[in-house]
């Protein structure tokens, strides 16, 4: 089951390094004459009642798609449970990894708190995927994956 995991984080994780590359046009594009007027570096995120920095545009955006990769985790979850033992087990298993390796995909945004959530949310997934797959005898807790979301959601909705 970890190589089934392997096989599906090794994507994303391509995927994320191919996009860190990727330059997102906010950079002042460098000219060749000595004359070239400098641009405005790009403004601050204002601070908001609280004194917390805004969220940029970027990770509201991000946090809004993995709120939807979260959901759609698990509903894929909820129906591969209805399988029952034992192809059920590799069914849900499967769809946790899936789902976490679908959050990594957004993953990475300006928020260092948002990018920490992720992290713990996926982390949980990953748990609950690799206890799905020894075919326990009884559903396992998923307070530890229920707690990462509303760590994530807090982490989110801070404008």
């Amino acid at each position: 089951m970890r190589s089934t995991r392997l096989a599906l984080l090794i994507p994303a994780t391509v995927a994320v390094f191919v996009m860190s590359g990727c330059d997102d046009g906010d950079r002042p594009v460098a000219s060749g004459g000595a004359g070239a007027a400098t641009t405005a570096p790009a403004a601050v995120p204002s601070a908001t009642a609280t004194g917390a920095p805004a969220m940029d545009a970027a990770t509201k955006a991000a946090c809004t798609a993995i709120d939807k990769d979260i959901q759609a985790a698990l509903k894929k979850v909820a129906a591969a449970e209805k399988i029952g033992p034992p192809a059920g087990h590799s069914a849900v298993s499967a769809q946790y990894s899936a789902g976490a390796a679908s959050l990594y995909a957004n993953a990475f945004t300006s928020s260092t708190t948002v990018n920490d959530a992720v992290k713990k949310v996926a982390t949980a997934m990953s748990d609950l995927a690799d206890t799905w797959a020894t075919a326990p005898k009884k559903a396992p807790s998923k307070a530890p994956l229920t707690t990462a979301v509303k760590q994530l959601d807090t982490a989110c909705s801070a404008t």
